[in-house]
């Protein structure tokens, strides 16, 4: 149910981009429509169960998160003192120790880190990373660079032709390549999941002519890919990319729009 759901806020949400206000009224109206698409009717008594067991899972979530902050700067605070009376001390086993605490300390918030902002199917980042690191408190670029908005075309028609399972190998495939002939090529590069079978790539200030190149290559030689897989079968899918500069303090909303309107001219 969490991925029909979230199949369906994707849609409302990449329904409702280009609205300067968005009134509760037509939410819900683009909401249940696509719930209809999606063959779940929000009617029913074990939708609203699960819509409940869902928040639940999110609220203990984000309390374990906070709990786990919490404790962790308690134990920040009483290792910075221990360091403090161990450089006076001069005591170097002790520093050791400290050493070993807080090396363990940044494993745990990396830990966290990836609970909350990376995507649980493809292992890169999420749409909350976007809305959360990526951008500013109000929805303001923080840096300039260069996005590349990637569409897996026939990832839906592929799940419900061959599988779910069959659609993520496929989508993981793509991201790991896309990923390796990035570094290949020295490009700086974020990578996070913008809605099921959009990803976004946001390259540090590179020469536009070379990320476009770069971009050029690496979609041909994904449209020359067949993947097969464990029973067989053959799949060949296309993927749309569309490229565009961003600027510092530039607004989010107007960055999106333009590769939206980019990504429906192909």
């Amino acid at each position: 149910m969490k991925k029909e759901l979230k199949k369906i806020t994707d849609l409302t949400v990449n329904e409702l981009l280009n609205q300067e206000v968005i009134l509760p009224s037509i939410y819900f109206e683009k909401f249940n429509k696509n719930a209809l698409e999606v063959e779940i009717n929000i009617d029913d008594e074990n939708f609203e169960k699960d819509i409940h067991t869902l928040i639940k899972e999110e609220y203990i979530t984000i309390e374990e998160y906070m709990n786990s902050i919490s404790s962790n700067v308690l134990m920040i605070k009483d290792t910075a003192k221990d360091a403090k009376d161990a450089l006076l001390d001069k005591n170097i086993d002790k520093l050791s120790s400290i050493y070993k605490k807080m090396t363990n300390l940044e494993k745990e918030i990396e830990s966290l880190n990836n609970k909350l902002f990376l995507d649980e199917t493809t292992n890169i980042y999420n749409r909350k990373w976007i809305y959360n690191k990526f951008l500013g408190t109000t929805g303001e670029l923080k840096e300039e660079g260069i996005v590349v908005f990637v569409q897996l075309e026939d990832y839906d028609y592929i799940k419900k032709e061959y599988g779910e399972l069959i659609g993520n190998n496929i989508l993981q495939f793509s991201v790991k390549f896309m990923q390796k002939k990035l570094i290949n090529e020295n490009i700086k590069f974020s990578m996070a999941r913008f809605f099921e079978d959009k990803i976004l790539i946001f390259c540090d200030q590179e020469e536009l002519d070379y990320v476009n190149s770069t971009v050029l290559n690496i979609n041909q030689m994904l449209a020359n890919a067949t993947l097969k897989n464990n029973s067989g079968l053959l799949i060949k899918t296309s993927y749309n990319f569309v490229i565009e500069p961003y600027f510092k303090k530039q607004d989010s909303k107007e960055l999106f729009e333009k590769l939206f309107y980019k990504l429906k001219q192909q």
